[in-house]
């Protein structure tokens, strides 16, 4: 489940991306990402655009991406950290990275998962050949090597499938304080999250039972909304929608 959150805000790209939303769908089937790929009439306004899809990925998958770098042998290739921000230095500073993603018909997930796979082979043969101070080592053997012991993959999608639940949990939040409804997310953060019993919430709110349950569902409904729009944003085809959140819920069990 999402970790709980205090409060009726929200800031940062997540916000940006909820708020603008509405003019990215349904007109166009580019996803919001998509549309900040080299797009832009003008020098400045694509590297802006650019910088937004950068930072769109850096946001989302910095963590899955550390997960999936400990969990496999990459991991014993330098520290984690270094590993993933020399990943989006190298390859993010490159706009054709992005463009090629966008164009592959892959999910984002699948191609970073890939890209820094690649990335981290680069990273053995190089130390190898410092190493040895030759090619001693043939760089397919290497690569055989990585892709057998590569273990980071369940544990990545795992932690993928965490934040997008979370951010999605984030935007309902800050919907329906918008709307000023906050109350109702507070029952679903304390029933749903926290697990407290819907007898225990009503007596303490003064509510029934049944608007309590009432309250979850409605949130339920409006996490799923934006899961959905989640999902879109990386490039997950309308058709696809109801089997990618299926395979999201599988995933965080």
């Amino acid at each position: 489940m999402p970790a709980a959150r205090e409060g009726c805000s929200q800031s940062g790209l997540g916000s940006e991306i909820a708020m603008t939303r509405g003019n990215a769908f349904p007109t166009t089937q580019l996803t919001w990402l998509q549309t900040h790929v080299g797009t832009g009439e003008t020098a400045a306004a694509r590297a802006e655009s650019a910088n937004k899809a950068r930072q769109f990925v850096m946001e989302r998958y910095a963590e899955p991406l550390a997960v999936f770098v400990r969990g496999s042998s990459l991991g014993r290739v330098s520290e984690t950290s270094e590993i993933v921000n020399g990943f989006f230095a190298a390859r993010l500073s490159d706009g054709a990275f992005l463009e090629a993603w966008s164009s592959s018909g892959m999910r984002l997930r699948r191609w970073l998962m890939n890209g820094i796979l690649f990335y981290g082979q680069g990273l053995i043969r190089d130390n190898a050949r410092s190493a040895t101070r030759s090619t001693s080592v043939d760089p397919r053997e290497l690569d055989r090597r990585v892709a057998l012991n590569s273990f980071g993959e369940i544990d990545f999608e795992k932690a993928w499938a965490l934040t997008v639940v979370r951010e999605a949990t984030a935007r309902a939040e800050e919907q329906l304080c918008r709307e000023g409804r906050g109350d109702e997310y507070e029952i679903f953060r304390r029933h749903a999250i926290e697990g407290q019993p819907y007898a225990m919430l009503a007596a303490e709110l003064k509510k029934s039972a049944q608007q309590c349950a009432s309250a979850t569902r409605l949130v339920a409904q409006r996490v799923r909304a934006h899961l959905a729009t989640l999902l879109r944003e990386e490039g997950v085809a309308e058709a696809e929608i109801e089997d990618e959140i299926r395979s999201v819920r599988e995933l965080i069990g």
